[in-house]
């Protein structure tokens, strides 16, 4: 009986064993194949015991965490890893942008035919273009961060600027700080002329677009020579000479021997049609003429006719005719130069 009860006992206790300790830590065997295959959310069994096992299985789990954190870690470096590049993407891509823009910027700068300067609140260069530095034939150790006094002192040793340096600067500086835009032209001591226009900037800066008109104003000063030389002769010809706007027959100019022909002052005749200053005969004589002239381009050999003068009475008139431009343009015009022969013909009868 006693070898029974022991047999008994003994295989009670291996079913015991087995269920409460082999099947635990088979349990948690598997539990831990489960977080070593990266199954960190894996549930570790037998946590509340508080025997050898539960504290087996406390520690799988703390296991479980260290292995979970660490995969947290390498996401985290991983996504970081990916921010960084592509932070570093966009900066490279903003770069690249950066570059494009200031290369276009520089090209359209350089391919102004004008020079061009920018000045920041300080009067420090920002920027200028080849044509500037021609104009003042600048060194290229004047660049951008130089100021505006030190190009100045160099137009000074170069001869192009004679004015007081310190004063000028004060007074850019003054026209940056008020934000006042201007124009205006200056003769450099080499006998060329240069148009300034300067504009204000956002931020604070100044812009100064310069330009060698000196050809221009040589030609306007000829030209202008020219005129007043022709205005005199046309003035003191002893022909009439009348011009009308083709457009709409309005005259446009008559010199001092067209007045006294026809016997009113220039105030009264430009502005005026044929049909405002003649006689309805004599206007239509006249819209007559101007449309032979249409037709013809010019009418050299002079046209006699008699015409009724609202002032001086029946007249006998020569008259040669051209046109100046043609139809559609702003410039064309009928001009006739006329001679009066009422006397000459008296006087041969």
């Amino acid at each position: 009986m006693l070898g029974l009860v022991a047999l008994v006992l003994a295989g009670l206790n291996v079913v015991v064993m087995r269920s409460s300790v082999v099947g635990a830590l088979a349990e948690i065997t598997q539990a831990t194949d489960r977080i070593a295959d990266g199954d960190v959310k894996s549930e570790v069994p037998h946590l509340r015991r508080h025997d050898e096992i539960g504290r087996l299985a406390r520690a799988v789990q703390h296991f479980r965490d260290a292995v979970a954190r660490v995969f947290e870690l390498e996401e985290l470096e991983l996504g970081t890893a990916q921010a960084r590049d592509a932070a570093m993407t966009e900066r490279d891509q903003f770069n690249d942008k950066y570059q494009a823009k200031k290369w276009q910027l520089s090209a359209a700068i350089n391919s102004m035919p004008q020079g061009l300067i920018m000045l920041d609140g300080k009067a420090a260069v920002v920027a200028m273009n080849a044509n500037y530095r021609r104009i003042y034939n600048l060194p290229e150790t004047i660049q951008a961060g130089s100021t505006l006094e030190e190009i100045l002192q160099h137009r000074v040793k170069s001869g192009l600027f004679s004015g007081d340096v310190a004063k000028y600067v004060a007074a850019v500086l003054d026209r940056i700080a008020k934000r006042e835009p201007t124009a205006y032209e200056i003769s450099l001591n080499d006998g060329r002329t240069i148009k300034i226009y300067e504009r204000p900037m956002d931020g604070g800066g100044w812009v100064s677009v310069q330009e060698d008109v000196t050809e221009r104003r040589q030609r306007e000063r000829i030209l202008e020579r020219m005129e007043r030389f022709l205005a005199t002769i046309i003035e003191n010809v002893t022909e009439g000479i009348i011009a009308k706007d083709a457009r709409n027959q309005r005259y446009v100019f008559v010199n001092k021997a067209a007045e006294k022909m026809i016997g009113m002052s220039r105030g009264e005749i430009i502005g005026k049609t044929a049909r405002e200053l003649f006689s309805a005969e004599a206007a239509e004589l006249i819209e007559r003429r101007d449309q032979q002239l249409l037709a013809q381009k010019q009418q050299l050999e002079p046209i006699v006719d008699t015409i009724d003068n609202p002032t001086r009475g029946r007249r006998v008139i020569s008259a040669r005719r051209v046109q100046i431009g043609g139809a559609g343009e702003e410039s064309h015009m009928f001009v006739t130069m006329v001679e009066d022969r009422t006397e000459k013909m008296v006087a041969a009868a």
